[in-house]
């Protein structure tokens, strides 16, 4: 606690068993407990740190609203509930503010502050909620709130955000996606000794291209500076030695000053058919994206959702490949004689699994990625769809460390 705060104050009978609990769990042995007891425990404890995260929300709210806020507050010397709990713990200020905005939002979101009492929802839920409310998709947004938190109680939080996104582009007009092309820009000022700070504005599409050759740079680099004296530059660093070298690399390539990085894109047939009716008919209003519905995809190959006019707006300079997914979005298999994947089996992994590695819980970026037996190849496993699964790179060393 910090001087210059709230005097101290009697804990509640809640409060009070609330600390007990806590004391007793932090005096614990742990070496005494099995690994399973440890994990369950470590679960528990997330869980309890979403709860108290949002109710300390929404007490941070109640207590700015309370009638009698306005004169208590004055009296201790500060404006807000928030600047009183940063004074008397010293957390974080812009912390603190954040939690309350965040609990006067809930007001309005009866299902998401049900959800987040409950530790369904954590404050990262909740943020990402926020930045979808608008005023013209605000009623939507309200009505959709069992929807958004059935997502989130049913899914990670990668597979969540991108069910956001769907919701999204779901409400998202033709007329917001071209502003949004618009935007795309890139500014910089050279300082007096002749380094550069900069800004850039990039569509959906645009920064995949980027990302994805930004990525792969950066995995290459790492792998160069691991393998020199061991020691890799740090992430930002490397971001931009990576950016560095393709712009120069680009500069270079013969007949051509830039590279052009490959974007994956997997549209559904119903997607593909909605096009040509817009196209026909510009009154033809575009279909809903749908995430769990093969024919209806639209989405990079990681798994992000694009809005159908981003995506109709590339395929006028895209290369077309048909990959035939069942209704359980498992691609048809077909083999291959070959020690490794080849790029189209690669694809269809790649777009079966989202881009995203085997292992749940997983997060690791798409540069990481490779394709693996699942029956390994040295103990005759065939090189087909069916026995192909898609691994990060430690992940993939660890599953032949426990084969070997």
């Amino acid at each position: 606690m910090t001087d210059g705060g709230l005097p101290p104050q009697p804990h509640s009978a809640n409060l009070t068993l609330l600390h007990t609990g806590i004391d007793a769990m932090v005096a614990t042995n742990l070496d005494s407990l099995s690994v399973a007891e440890l994990l369950d425990r470590a679960c528990q404890l997330q869980l309890l740190s979403a709860r108290i995260d949002a109710a300390r929300a929404v007490v941070l709210a109640a207590a700015d609203s309370a009638s009698e806020a306005p004169g208590v507050l004055r009296e201790l010397g500060f404006r807000n509930a928030s600047q009183v709990v940063a004074a008397t713990t010293g957390a974080p200020a812009r912390e603190v503010h954040a939690a309350a905005r965040t609990g006067r939002w809930l007001d309005e979101f009866p299902v998401f502050a049900a959800a987040a009492a409950e530790g369904v929802l954590t404050l990262r839920h909740l943020r990402e909620l926020k930045s979808l409310d608008t005023p013209h998709r605000r009623d939507a947004l309200i009505s959709s709130q069992d929807e958004l938190v059935a997502a989130a109680r049913d899914h990670d939080f990668v597979e969540f955000t991108n069910r956001l996104t769907v919701w999204l582009i779901n409400h998202t007009t033709s007329d917001e996606v071209t502003e949004q092309v618009k935007k795309t820009s890139c500014t910089w000022n050279t300082n007096t000794d002749g380094s550069i700070d900069g800004r850039f504005h990039l569509d959906p599409l645009s920064a995949a291209a980027v990302g994805t050759a930004l990525g792969d740079e950066m995995q290459r680099l790492f792998r160069r500076q691991s393998e020199g004296d061991g020691n890799a530059a740090t992430p930002n660093r490397r971001r931009g030695q990576a950016l560095v070298g393709l712009i120069v690399g680009g500069a270079e390539a013969p007949g051509s000053a830039t590279t052009t990085p490959l974007v994956n894109l997997v549209i559904g047939q119903k997607i593909l058919e909605n096009f040509l009716e817009r196209y026909l008919d510009p009154g033809t209003p575009p279909v809903a994206i749908d995430r769990d519905d093969p024919d209806y995809r639209c989405e990079r190959i990681d798994g992000t959702p694009i809005h159908p006019d981003l995506a109709f707006v590339a395929t006028a300079v895209a290369e077309f490949e048909r990959i035939v997914l069942n209704e359980k979005s498992r691609v048809i298999d077909m083999s291959v004689k070959a020690r490794g994947f080849p790029d189209w089996m690669k694809r269809a992994l790649l777009i079966e699994a989202r881009a995203r590695c085997k292992i749940r819980g997983c997060d690791s970026p798409y540069h990481w990625l490779q394709v693996d037996h699942v029956h390994p190849h040295s103990k005759g496993g065939p090189t087909t769809l069916s026995n192909g699964q898609i691994l990060c790179d430690p992940d993939n060393k660890w599953k032949r460390d426990l084969v070997a």
